[in-house]
């Protein structure tokens, strides 16, 4: 069986696309940025491809975006995902190895948990290796084969597409489409395949793309749960069906303006470190004359400009002289580029203030004692999705389990108050200001919980140094005026948009 259609991306799915391709790219890293190329820096006016080209290999990304999610995504994992005592012990342990890679649930969650919080929402499908019947007819003989459930993570833009119905106000998925590829081996080549698994409540198929950009169908299966054993989390607020606002979107945006100030300013001072010779009062050669390697056509009408070069003119008027930049763009840009940081740090730290529900006056301290930042809400819910996953896995396992007796503990104990929020506030602007040290800085980072408890001040002073001077830092000589970032992961890296297999846009 054959459907040509079998990719089609659902319009909740194309409305989530231009996020998604954002965070993509961001967390691609330069690489992935300088290939999104007029996605995220547009052309100058009456700019050559060439000269564009050039700008654009002359830029590199300082990604925030990236270091935040995972500095986030770290925080509710300071301490391992537990079950419950009360969990069955055939769901506690598959929690050594959750996805039978070798991660314990801890280890898997993490990286799921970051996909989700970068892009809005994610997915995991609770899957179980398929068995012969004839073999395996006991407990003893599916542990004996190590059939048993197991988690598999689906990154958010791998979902194409995905419909539900409302059965007694609780919603059933009926429809879901997953967009998988796989490299084999042909030989001493490499060939990419690509496929579409379906699955429905009673049935599941996959489909692969033939040479010729067909999909046909390679396998298919009944379902032997009756429903779909798909978990989705949802970082951010949920819009529909497989629709939000990611988090960080306005984080990724505020990096994606510093990358275009960025290269800006490397652009300013490319300019400002060559000075521009300039003439008046001159008849310049109109052949032969200042000649070079490339020909008389190619340098017909131009001056040869060297060391051992003499520059005269037959004018008593005329003069040489060279055209120099004042700099003052040079220091306005390195203070946008400082600005942003800026805003962008403010950004970054928004999910970990603590917030409270009813801030009154009369109130302060109970509330206080009850705020929760948007970070831990989403620890917090994350847990709950866990734990419906584990719930998928005693469906296979054909095991009852009372909602109360299976319980997931994710850390949550974490986060900034309103004070701590000011404190931080007063303290990037010392820092800015220079009135207190770089030490002292990330010592106080490092109490509040924003660093790493294994932050090391004196270890990233020398990773500092390896990098080089910061953009704008360079000094002009006293004759002339002149001037004088990290990457990130993705399935679709950079180029172009990211669409379901078969170019589907």
């Amino acid at each position: 069986m054959a459907d040509s259609k079998v990719n089609a991306p659902s319009s909740a799915y194309k409305a989530m696309l231009p996020d998604w391709q954002l965070v993509l790219d961001l967390m691609g890293g330069t690489r992935a940025m300088r290939e999104a190329g007029e996605r995220h820096l547009p052309r100058h006016p009456r700019e050559t491809k060439r000269e564009y080209r050039a700008r654009l290999n002359r830029t590199f990304l300082f990604n925030f975006f990236s270091k935040v999610v995972g500095s986030l995504a770290a925080k509710p994992f300071g301490k391992p995902v537990r079950l419950g005592d009360a969990s069955p012990q055939e769901l506690r342990v598959l929690t050594d190895d959750v996805d039978r890679q070798g991660h314990d649930v801890t280890a898997w969650a993490r990286p799921v948990f970051a996909d989700g919080l970068a892009k809005g929402f994610t997915h995991f499908l609770v899957d179980f290796p398929e068995v012969d019947p004839k073999k395996v007819q006991t407990l003893e003989d599916e542990q004996r084969a190590g059939a048993r459930p197991y988690f598999v993570h689906i990154p958010a833009e791998s979902l194409v597409a995905a419909y539900a119905e409302v059965v007694d106000g609780v919603e059933h998925l009926t429809h879901v489409r997953i967009h998988e590829s796989e490299v084999r081996r042909k030989g001493y080549d490499e060939v990419t395949v690509q496929r579409i698994r379906v699955l429905e409540p009673d049935k599941w198929e996959v489909f692969e793309r033939t040479e010729d950009n067909a999909w046909k169908s390679v396998a298919s299966g009944t379902n032997q749960l009756g429903f779909i054993p798909l978990v989705t989390w949802y970082a951010g607020e949920r819009k529909g069906l497989m629709q939000t606002r990611p988090p960080l979107l306005d984080l990724a945006h505020k990096n994606v303006e510093h990358w275009q100030s960025s290269s800006d300013q490397r652009h300013v001072l490319t300019v400002a470190r060559f000075p521009m010779l300039a003439a008046s009062g001159i008849t310049l050669p109109s052949g032969g004359e200042g000649q070079g390697d490339d020909g008389p056509s190619e340098n017909r009408g131009k001056l040869t400009i060297g060391p051992s070069t003499l520059l005269t003119t037959e004018n008593p008027q005329g003069k040489f002289y060279y055209v120099e930049h004042t700099g003052a763009a040079i220091a306005a840009g390195r203070q946008d580029l400082e600005d942003l940081k800026d805003e962008m740090a403010a950004l970054g730290i928004e999910l970990l203030v603590k917030r409270s529900g009813t801030p009154t006056a009369t109130e302060t301290s109970i509330n206080e004692a009850k705020s929760q930042s948007e970070l831990q809400a989403m620890a917090e819910s994350f847990g709950d999705a866990l734990e419906l996953g584990f719930h998928y896995a005693a469906k296979w396992l054909k095991i009852q389990v009372p909602d109360a007796s299976l319980k997931v503990q994710v850390h949550t104990d974490f986060g900034l108050t309103e004070q701590d929020k000011q404190d931080l506030d007063v303290l990037f602007k010392a820092r800015a200001a220079r009135e207190i040290s770089r030490e002292a800085f990330l010592g106080e980072l490092k109490r509040r919980g924003v660093l790493a408890p294994d932050f090391d001040a004196t270890l990233d002073a020398e990773s500092l140094g390896a990098e080089g001077p910061a953009l704008g830092t360079f000094r002009p000589a006293p004759s002339a005026l002149g001037a004088g970032r990290a990457p990130g992961a993705g399935q679709v890296p950079g180029a172009g948009p990211v669409v379901p297999a078969g170019g589907a846009a």
